[in-house]
C-alpha cells in the first residue's frame, strides 16, 4: 500500500519568511454575503516550501512556467545527513558513500533535522548547507533537483551556491517539513509549483510517496 508523507509547511499569515522577502497577507475578499466565501493571499514567490528556478539568479534564465512539469514530480533517494551541526557544509567527503544510491535517480531528498527549527530564531541564520564542491559532485551524478529542509542553501554564501546550483540546471525545493517521517529509501517526491508567468519560483506543495 502505497504511504503519503505531506513535506509542506503551512502557509498562514503568520508564517516566517525569509529576511527581506514579503511578509504573508491573508484578507478576506467575500464573506458569505454574496452566498461564498473568497480570500485574498499576498505572498513573496519563494515562501514557505517553494522552489527556485534559473530566473531567480541569472538574467534570462527559464521562469517557472517554463520548466517540464516532469522535472518537478521523480523518483529520489532520501539521503541521510542527520549528523551535519548547524552552519556545517556539505562536502564531497559526505556525498561519496551514497554515490551507489543515486544510480538511476536524478533527485535526491537530504534528511538533515533541520526542519525541525522551523519557527526558531536560528532557523534562517544557522542551517546546514551545500558547499561549492557538493554542486560539482550532484552535476557529476546527474542530479538536478534537491529538496532541503533549510530555508536556502547556504547561510553564508546563498547567493553565490544559488547562483552555482541554478547555472548547472540543479532546482533545489526549501523548507522542507516533516522529512523525518520519511522510512524509504527512495519515494516518488512531487513539489509542483504554481504555473506563473514569467516568475522566478513558486511555493510547492511537496509530498513524497513510498510504495
Amino acid at each position: 500500500m502505497k504511504r503519503f508523507i505531506d513535506l509542506t509547511h503551512c502557509i498562514t499569515h503568520q508564517m516566517p519568511v525569509f529576511p527581506a522577502d514579503p511578509a504573508v497577507g491573508v484578507l478576506t475578499h467575500h464573506n458569505y454575503q454574496n452566498g461564498y466565501f473568497v480570500s485574498q493571499i499576498i505572498l513573496g514567490t519563494h515562501t514557505g516550501t517553494h522552489i527556485d528556478v534559473p530566473v531567480h539568479k541569472i538574467k534570462g534564465g527559464r521562469t517557472v512556467d517554463e520548466v517540464p512539469v516532469e522535472r518537478f514530480a521523480q523518483k529520489a533517494y532520501v539521503m541521510d545527513l542527520t549528523f551535519l551541526k548547524p552552519l556545517e557544509e556539505i562536502k564531497r567527503g559526505h556525498l561519496e558513500k551514497h554515490a551507489e544510491k543515486i544510480r538511476g535517480v536524478n533527485a535526491v531528498i537530504i534528511k538533515t533535522g533541520w526542519g525541525s527549527h522551523f519557527g526558531k530564531e536560528d532557523f534562517f541564520t544557522s542551517f546546514p548547507g551545500i558547499s561549492e564542491e557538493a554542486v560539482g559532485w550532484f552535476k557529476e551524478h546527474g542530479i538536478n533537483l534537491i529538496g532541503l529542509e533549510s530555508p536556502s542553501v547556504n547561510a553564508a554564501e546563498h547567493a553565490k551556491i544559488h547562483t552555482l546550483l541554478l547555472q548547472n540546471d540543479i532546482y533545489v525545493v526549501e523548507s522542507l517539513a516533516d522529512v523525518e517521517k520519511i522510512a524509504a529509501e527512495y519515494v516518488e517526491f512531487y513539489a509542483v509549483p504554481l504555473k506563473l508567468k514569467g516568475l522566478d519560483g513558486s511555493p510547492v506543495r511537496a509530498f513524497a510517496v513510498e510504495e
